[in-house]
């Protein structure tokens, strides 16, 4: 083997070394300890024209579908799907929240089509203000955004009724083909078809998917497939009418095969349970490569009773992967963020090839004109959910907060959105030796997608609630069609409780980047050329080993560079926001590469300014809209935004960087609590229903009445008027059961407690420049209560349990600057 270490190595001059045969690997053979994954099986072409989907907009973008992936303008894409619910969000906050979600990576928005919030009275539809769909999909529209419309009719989303209006639920049979049922389906199709007209993708609209119906596990004469096709008929005859249909594809498989295409989901935890305790590990931190669905709340495990339904023929497609989970009464579980990230990459390394969250976003219960609109025991369901805040610990939270899962997850975003359509072609592959038991710590969690020459390689190292070891000597021996490729060449040791994925054999120009330990963002196309982003994984060294046969030159300053049988391998890599790298292959093409911190890749997004890739690294939230960028913290006043490559107006550069730095008047917002009456404590709580699928009663929500014993606050202040606030945060950090807040007698948002503050924005209820005086409420909640928390809520709670206590409250402000990139 030969080293160096120089700023720039000739390649030319270490192929004097041996240079293997292009059937035998380049490096040693793998060890007994090595993990073996055979991706050598030749891959068929994906099968076409099986499904009766797919169209062609005006200006001839097309967009199709195949056994395997869509085709979007003749080019495979794997995108990325985030649930909104635009009736549970004002609409004057729509616009924000759309830019977000884009600057986090996400292509496509799925939405609710709520029958309840829309037709509550029967005859009298409202598509006004933030029931208003049409300008919602036209806001989509303006930022680049497609939608999946989800009208149900039947939708649960912890509505009220599942979404069905009261009266709707009057009728003998629904979710039928039963012609009164039908009648109403029909006119309510009518309704959403005269608001989306003309925003079918085939009409130059947003619109590229529809979800017919939801968990739908009817079968017989007027049922399963028959019901779902009768409502795809009735969509189309309303103008609903867009490429691609889709199903759950849970609890059942009867559908009609080649109309819809079923999708798949999965939560590392549910609210529905019955357990006062943490679930078993979830099944949905294993790679799985047969589309095995987990619990997905009172259903069974998918089946076909017809025998017609053939998955091969339709591609691997998740709309429900947990986004966070919704708070219910009886259990208040809370995901963090490798919860979620980790999920997310374990989907994709499965063979997932469109990717979506429920949620992504959360929101609040609109005010219903006859009867509140959650879920509840009261109208009929099995769960006891918040009157008002359908938060959902989501990515983005009920009042647009930014979490450290939107960040984890956007990561992994860029690099759907850079190298999608390399990666949906590829098959997933299994280890030779893969774990089936969630629990089993022991074994390491890996997968492969491969096209038979290049590959991505996944690992998981997490799982939720599950101490996972560290990985001693880790080495995946990969058989290609023509090689085997051991990554890394030298076993390494992998972290505890961690998860990453890897490129194997990626093209560079000419050029073929053999592996990395580093993990890809994005790539970036410039007007000097490619640049590809990569990020060092915390207690991994990065490591670059490429091929030297079709590689002239390579610079990297500071590195060390060695030579070994045909490969160059560069380590002793510092990462930072300097660290380029360059490459040259045989033909003359430059291309860089930049390696980041993880830290750095959690602050970073992909901008599209003067028509050209650009990062954007910021601590701040990002909202662009082609023209002008808004940055909002509610960490400091004074805001840092850098930009890759540098733009021509910038005062400030650093390298090929340009740094912007703004700077507001911090505000100290004064917030009187003033404490009003102190609860009794509670012996016990009503116990609810009995349900064969959860096999235990559950705790009930207490009613209205027990409120006459809570713990009360006044809160007062006043909003701000002040140029550069966007927002102002109420949060309380409190114990107790259930938390009101009061604006004389109107509630603004309640909270289950689960040990995270209850947070609120006061814009959306208190005009700046105006005085608010606010009324908290807090149920006690019994010493033994039956509910699940997490360990950490449950111990916070154990502070003060039998009475309610106000821990700390605080009014913070989020300061907005903006940029106009000329």
């Amino acid at each position: 083997m030969k080293k160096i270490r120089s700023a720039t190595l000739s390649i030319a001059a270490l192929l004097t070394t041996c240079i293997p045969s292009p059937l035998v690997s380049a490096q040693a053979p793998a060890s007994q300890a090595s993990i073996v994954v055979d991706a050598s099986t030749p891959i068929a072409p994906p099968e076409t024209g099986f499904l009766h989907m797919g169209g062609t907009s005006p200006n001839g973008h097309s967009l199709q579908i195949n056994s395997r992936y869509l085709v979007l303008n003749g080019k495979p894409w794997l995108p990325v799907m985030g649930e909104l619910h635009y009736s549970r969000l004002p609409e004057s906050e729509w616009e924000d929240e759309i830019l977000k979600m884009k600057s986090a990576g996400i292509d496509i928005i799925a939405t609710y089509v709520f029958w309840i919030h829309h037709e509550e009275v029967e005859g009298q539809f409202d598509w006004t203000g933030q029931r208003d769909l049409r300008h919602f999909v036209e806001l989509c529209a303006k930022h680049g955004m497609y939608v999946w419309l989800r009208p149900g009719p039947w939708a649960h989303g912890e509505a009220r009724n599942g979404g069905f209006p009261d009266w709707l639920n009057k009728l003998p049979d629904t979710r039928t083909n039963d012609p009164a049922y039908l009648r109403y389906v029909a006119r309510f199709f009518d309704q959403i078809g005269i608001q989306v007209h003309g925003l079918m993708f085939q009409q130059g609209g947003p619109i590229i998917g529809t979800q017919l119906e939801n968990e739908y596990g009817l079968h017989g004469p007027g049922r399963g497939a028959e019901h779902i096709l009768k409502l795809k008929q009735l969509a189309i005859a309303a103008g609903i009418d867009p490429p691609l249909f889709s199903v759950t594809g849970w609890p059942s498989l009867d559908f009609p095969p080649r109309e819809v295409v079923p999708v798949s989901g999965g939560y590392p935890d549910g609210f529905w349970f019955g357990s006062q305790t943490n679930l078993p590990p979830s099944m949905n931190y294993l790679f799985n490569f047969n589309r095995e669905l987990g619990d997905m709340g009172a259903t069974v495990p998918s089946e076909d009773p017809t025998g017609k339904v053939d998955l091969k023929h339709d591609p691997y497609f998740a709309a429900e992967q947990g986004g966070g989970m919704a708070t219910a009464y009886h259990r208040r579980p809370v995901l963090t963020s490798d919860d979620i990230a980790a999920l997310t990459l374990t989907g994709i390394g499965s063979g997932v090839n469109l990717y979506g969250y429920y949620m992504f976003h959360g929101g609040t219960n609109p005010k219903g004109k006859l009867t509140t609109l959650q879920e509840s025991v009261a109208s009929g369901f099995p769960n006891d959910l918040p009157e008002l805040t359908y938060d959902f610990g989501a990515p983005l939270g009920e009042f647009g907060q930014t979490r450290e899962s939107y960040r984890k997850t956007r990561m992994i975003h860029l690099f759907l959105n850079a190298y999608g359509s390399t990666l949906a072609p590829m098959t997933a592959f299994a280890p030779e030796h893969h774990t089936r038991n969630p629990a089993d710590s022991s074994a390491s969690r890996v997968a492969v997608r491969s096209n038979g020459t290049s590959a991505f390689l996944f690992v998981n190292n997490y799982v939720r609630q599950l101490d996972m070891p560290a990985r001693k000597a880790f080495q995946v021996d990969i058989k290609l069609a023509k090689e085997d490729i051991l990554v890394p060449s030298n076993p390494i040791n992998i972290p505890a409780n961690t998860y990453f994925a890897w490129p194997v054999n990626l093209p560079i120009g000419n050029a073929t980047l053999r592996y990395s330990t580093a993990q890809l963002l994005t790539q970036l196309d410039t007007p000097t050329g490619d640049t590809i982003v990569l990020f060092a994984l915390p207690g991994i060294a990065p490591e670059l080993c490429f091929d030297a046969s079709n590689l002239r030159s390579l610079t990297a300053p500071g590195a060390k560079i060695e030579s070994s049988h045909g490969t160059i391998r560069v380590s002793n890599l510092t990462p930072g926001l300097k660290n380029f790298l360059q490459l040259t292959d045989d033909s003359g093409k430059v291309t860089h590469l930049l390696l980041l911190t993880q830290d750095e890749a959690e602050q970073t997004t992909l901008l599209q300014i003067h028509q050209h890739d650009h990062l954007a690294m910021t601590r701040s939230d990002i909202l662009f809209d082609g023209k002008t960028l808004r940055l909002r913290s509610t960490l400091s006043p004074d805001q840092r935004l850098a930009i890759f490559p540098s733009l021509p107006n910038s005062e400030t550069h650093d390298g090929a960087w340009s740094i912007y730095t703004t700077h507001q008047p911090e505000q100290h917002l004064n917030l009187t609590v003033t404490p009003t009456q102190t609860a009794t404590p509670i012996a016990s709580m009503t116990m609810g229903p009995y349900f064969d699928w959860r096999q235990t009663k559950v705790a009930l929500v207490p009613p209205d009445t027990a409120f006459t014993n809570a713990s009360t606050w006044q809160l007062s202040f006043t909003n701000p008027r002040v140029n550069g606030l966007s927002n102002v945060f109420l949060r309380l950090d409190n114990t107790g059961d259930i938390a009101r807040l009061y604006s004389s007698s109107t509630l603004l948002d309640d909270n289950f407690f689960n040990g995270q503050p209850f947070e609120i924005g006061i814009d959306r209820f208190i005009s700046p420049g105006k005085p608010a005086d606010l009324k908290l409420e807090v149920l006690p909640m019994p010493t033994n209560a039956p509910i699940y928390l997490d360990d950490s809520a449950s111990k916070k709670l154990n502070l003060s349990r039998a009475i309610p206590k106000l821990i700390h409250a605080s009014l913070i402000p989020e300061y907005e600057s903006s940029l106009p990139l000329k």
